[in-house]
């Protein structure tokens, strides 16, 4: 089983994998919700996001050492998360999730995150591939994996159902081992 760091020192920010909490339950939940606005037209799990309640399973979640999931902080509060959300493992293959605080945009700091997962999914899990997916609208989103190199594959025709009546095409990004490992030798 893999085990991951439960810290990561990323300069201005940190990736963690604090203490399960109902406190750093409540303290995500007030972020999803000031963010609310933000993330509801790219991501439908938002609208099931009602109080903290709601949150704690994630907040468990994050906290296992076994588990690709962090918390992005920033002198102790939270303001994004990262992490695998599919792992298929007979294929080697994982995805990589991310939202992020609005007001932390623009400042470099989920694509440092994203790269720093992209190593650990190579390194601990030993994938061979890589993805992301975004929406093809989410400009933000997709900059991400363009910016980390990331190939894009295609676009999938109506692939996420963000919530009923809102259905959206999704930009599929990778990368592969061998493209990672020659791009750390540059």
């Amino acid at each position: 089983m893999a085990e991951f760091p439960t810290r990561i020192d990323c300069g201005c920010f940190e990736m963690c994998k604090p203490e399960a909490t109902f406190q750093l339950a409540t303290d995500l939940f007030r972020m999803v919700d000031k963010n609310r606005a933000f993330l509801e037209p790219w991501l439908g799990w938002v609208d099931f996001v009602k109080g903290p309640e709601d949150e704690f399973c994630i907040v468990q979640s994050v906290a296992q050492k076994d588990t690709g999931k962090y918390f992005i902080s920033v002198n102790g509060a939270v303001h994004g998360m990262v992490g695998f959300v599919q792992e298929h493992k007979s294929k080697q293959t994982v995805e990589i999730g991310y939202w992020l605080d609005n007001a932390m945009n623009g400042r470099g700091v989920m694509t440092r995150a994203v790269d720093e997962l992209t190593g650990l999914a190579f390194g601990i899990l030993g994938a061979n591939r890589v993805e992301i997916q975004a929406a093809v609208e989410n400009r933000k989103s997709r900059a991400i994996p363009e910016r980390l190199g990331f190939n894009q594959d295609g676009i999938l025709r109506q692939r996420e159902i963000v919530r009923p009546g809102v259905i959206q095409d999704v930009a599929i990004y990778s990368k592969l081992k061998s493209e990672w490992a020659k791009g750390k030798q540059k």
